[in-house]
């Protein structure tokens, strides 16, 4: 009885052993959810495969999707099968993201799975990877640069597009060291870079190499002493193209320059720029990259790989002759064209007009109207800074302008009277008019004669009737202070609310102390007088310059009026004579002189704003002698070529 009891609970213990070691269809999937998180990250060290290590299938996998970097996958699982003869499947859902693209790469594979050892173990293979793949295949992807688009003007023709370059260089082929390094030093000063940094390119680069020194358009290419340069051991010159302006000085701070892409730019796109593509380095060619780059395409194929190249030549042949067989592709998605407001004729005149000025300098003009900014030049002693833009300048006598305004609205009329001394005390600091101020024009006058005349002490004198914050208020409802987004960086002037009394009070009236404002400012407030509302600056067409205007009263059609006849004073009457005579609508504007720096004498920003017709413009010389002096011919000179005489 007791060994039939024993028997009995043998058998028990036998069947319940049988029934806990018999292969489970949830560990199955468990061991399936372990392969795809490991796939997803790449890295599968930690699943247990059948006779193979995870470091062995690791290996593996490795040298499969190397050539898919950055790329990575999400891997899930789509199925496990039944369970039969401690074997089942697990179906793995592949899903590759594309970088900038709503296409994506998704496909499922096939894992086995096999019960041993009281557990689940995965079959390794690279069809696992992608279900056409073989031993000794692998993925690799291939990109194709797409084409980058213009940059095109107000007429929707190019002004930045493909143009023919020469990259000139030394073809180390066949040259010793010393060869090499005597031909890099020769280049370099015949293109007048620095010799030792060229001469140490061409020592870093490999002995077959082409090592670039300079690329040149055609023309500064066939400037070059032809004959020197082919006398020079391995010197070269490929033919290329680039996206390029119509000279290397148009509107070169606004529309940029391009430079080939870094393997940090490539690295920090995740795929989305690849080796060799060209990317925005300033500019709007930098702001609008993304506009401008498009889209690469993609192609990843399986390819053959040799196990062991290393001391392999004919393995290595034969896997590289083999044909990769496309899996996927997508094509190139080229740029799109970006067009802006400005205007060749108008560009090139403001251009033309600051050749010749030794300090950093600009011209910016603007069609009232709508905002659309014609012209945004800089001289070449800006040293490609966007002075236009960016420039940060106490605005001088330009900025009695807004005074005026905020004396319009404390109650006087243009016919007002104000009281030009030739010196006037503000808490304890002197202030005095300008070298050579016309004697006739001291005592009572107009508050138009003191526009036109541009008297300090008239406007200094009625700082305790205008306060600051109201003076702020009139600057900005012509424009200064707006936060407007052009697409490309701007800074749009400052007026100071707050600890701003007394003497810095009195100096901001006259547009000094912390008052400031940049070329393209004084042009919208120019424009916004011209248009008889606050204009808002645009330059890229299609894009909304969203700006965020300064919560004060707004600018009057009967105020705008007023100011544009104390403008018009400023040219018949005043320091701007010389704009009176030329032909087309009236001209009016105001000329401007701020101090700045430390010596003695103190050195002087030069401005004139002016306006004439649909047409409101800027010009600023950093350093230079009076507005009068200085700005007042050069908006002459621009005004007569705009009209074309």
């Amino acid at each position: 009885m007791l060994r039939r009891a024993l028997g009995t609970v043998l058998a028990l213990l036998l069947v319940g052993t049988a029934v806990a070691c018999a292969p489970s269809k949830d560990e199955a999937q468990s061991t399936a959810a372990a392969l795809a998180e490991g796939l997803s990250g790449k890295n599968v060290e930690s699943v247990a495969f059948s006779g193979a290590t995870g470091a062995d299938v690791q290996a593996e996998l490795a040298g499969v999707l190397e050539g898919m970097d950055p790329l990575v996958p999400e891997v899930s699982v789509a199925e496990v099968g039944e369970v039969q003869d401690n074997r089942t499947t697990a179906t793995l859902s592949y899903q590759w993201t594309i970088p900038d693209s709503e296409q994506k790469w998704s496909y499922t594979t096939t894992a086995e799975l096999a019960h041993a050892e009281d557990s689940w173990q995965v079959v390794w293979s690279p069809a696992i990877v992608e279900p056409s793949l073989s031993e000794g295949e692998r993925l690799a992807k291939t990109t194709a640069e797409p084409e980058r688009g213009d940059i095109l003007d107000a007429d929707g023709e190019p002004l930045v597009t493909e143009r023919p370059v020469r990259v000139v260089g030394i073809d180390k082929s066949g040259l010793s060291a010393a060869e090499a390094k005597a031909s890099a030093q020769q280049l370099a000063k015949l293109v007048d870079i620095d010799a030792g940094d060229y001469q140490s390119k061409v020592e870093a680069y490999g002995p077959e190499a082409f090592v670039d020194a300079i690329t040149l358009r055609e023309p500064a290419f066939e400037d070059l002493d032809q004959n020197r340069l082919e006398s020079i051991d391995g010197s070269a010159a490929l033919e290329d193209e680039l996206p390029l302006a119509p000279s290397r000085d148009f509107a070169a701070a606004v529309l940029g320059t391009v430079r080939e892409a870094s393997a940090e730019d490539i690295e920090k796109s995740e795929g989305k720029i690849v080796p060799g593509e060209l990317v925005g380095a300033s500019g709007l060619q930098a702001a609008y990259n993304d506009d401008l780059s498009g889209t690469p395409g993609l192609t990843i194929s399986a390819v053959a790989a040799a196990e062991d190249t290393e001391n392999d030549a004919e393995g290595a042949a034969e896997a590289e002759a083999a044909p990769p067989r496309e899996l996927f592709s997508i094509d190139p998605e080229n740029g799109q064209d970006v067009q802006i407001s400005l205007e060749p004729d108008m560009q090139r005149a403001a251009e033309e007009v600051l050749a010749d000025i030794e300090s950093p300098s600009s011209i910016v003009a603007m069609r009232p109207s709508t905002g659309e900014v014609l012209a945004a030049a800089n001289g070449p002693d800006s040293n490609g800074y966007n002075t236009a833009f960016l420039g940060q300048y106490a605005p001088g006598s330009t900025f009695k302008i807004a005074t005026a305004l905020g004396l319009l609205r404390q109650g006087m009329t243009p016919e007002s009277s104000v009281t030009c001394e030739a010196k006037f005390v503000a808490d304890g600091r002197t202030f005095e008019n300008a070298d050579g101020y016309p004697a006739a024009f001291l005592g009572e006058i107009t508050l138009t004669e003191a526009i036109a005349h541009s008297c300090n002490t008239a406007f200094v004198s009625q700082y305790e009737n205008l306060p600051q914050d109201e003076l702020a208020d009139a600057a900005g409802a012509l424009g200064i202070g707006m936060n407007a987004n052009l697409g490309l960086e701007a800074f749009m002037g400052n007026v100071p609310r707050e600890d701003t009394e007394g003497t810095a009070h009195a100096a901001s009236m006259i547009g000094q102390s912390r008052v400031q404002t940049s070329p393209l400012a004084l042009t919208t407030m120019m424009a916004s007088v011209v248009k008889g509302e606050v204009v808002v600056p645009q330059l890229v067409k299609g894009h909304d310059a969203e700006a965020e205007l300064p919560d004060v009263p707004k600018l009057t059609k009967e105020e705008a009026e007023q100011l544009t006849g104390m403008m018009r004073s400023a040219v018949v009457d005043g320091y701007l004579a010389n704009l009176a005579d030329l032909p087309g609508e009236p001209v009016i504007g105001k000329t401007g002189t701020a101090e700045y720096g430390s010596e003695d004498p103190l050195q002087t920003h030069s401005w004139v704003i002016a306006g004439q017709g649909d047409l409101a413009l800027a010009v600023f010389v950093e350093d230079g002698d009076l507005g009068a002096v200085t700005g007042a011919p050069m908006v002459e000179d621009f005004l007569e070529a705009v009209a074309g005489n």
